[in-house]
């Protein structure tokens, strides 16, 4: 791996020196071996965080760490992208390991996806009936669910089949379920700043006056007082 490319000029020299130092100089402010130096220093820690990165996307069994993994691995080889011009990679080079990369996200995602899956049936099994417990598992289905912009349809529709097993209804039909329950619950208020009151039912109202005789709290009960190359992992 060459730290330039070959019979680097001057002005190229002096555009990797504001690369590497984030300035704006017209003139080359250090020496031709310390700026080899430093763009050694400069490829070597991307590209060991690049590998480390990837090796964490294709491991973790966390979507909020997949999808964190992949932002860094890609600003890291943005800033190695940068440098191409000036610097002699191995291949694969930057540019292309971040093509790899992107062509086969789908397929690392699906991966994350049924690995998360499958950790939590490790995890949690079932029921004494059969079943998924959804106060178990419905966490998980969150966490996928919360990156949801970023699967295709075949993704979904393979969240949806884990969804069922533990709802036993489609994400769209809980959700629209859920949908109408916090409605329901804020009809209430709504008629109230409206003006529009409820008619009291006198049974309720009955049990009311009865409370305030027998000398009980208002409230109800009483208040408790208690490198050198990029790494492809394959899958």
């Amino acid at each position: 791996m060459g730290l330039f490319s070959p019979n680097p000029t001057k002005q190229k020299q002096i555009e990797l020196q504001n690369i590497l130092f984030d300035t704006n100089e017209k003139k080359l402010m250090v020496s031709v071996e310390f700026l080899e130096d430093m763009t050694t220093k400069y490829v070597s820690k991307r590209m060991k965080n690049v590998n480390k990165m990837n090796t964490g996307m294709v491991a973790t069994k966390t979507p909020r760490h997949f999808f964190a993994y992949y932002d860094i691995l890609i600003h890291d080889l943005d800033e190695l992208i940068a440098i191409e011009p000036y610097h002699t990679f191995k291949k694969p080079t930057p540019s292309e390991f971040k093509k790899m990369i992107n062509d086969k996200m789908n397929k690392y995602i699906e991966a994350m996806i049924n690995r998360t899956w499958k950790e939590a049936n490790h995890k949690f099994g079932l029921d004494l009936e059969g079943k998924r417990e959804p106060f178990l598992y419905g966490p998980v289905l969150e966490d996928i669910l919360k990156f949801r912009d970023k699967y295709s349809t075949t993704m979904m529709e393979l969240i949806d089949k884990f969804y069922r097993s533990v709802y036993g209804m489609s994400i769209e039909e809980r959700e629209t379920a859920l949908l109408g329950i916090a409605d329901n619950k804020n009809a209430p208020e709504e008629a109230e700043a409206t003006g529009d009151q409820p008619i009291p039912d006198p049974d309720d109202e009955l049990m009311a006056a009865e409370n305030s005789d027998s000398g009980e709290d208002e409230a109800g009960a009483p208040e408790d007082t208690d490198d050198d190359g990029f790494v492809e992992t394959v899958q």
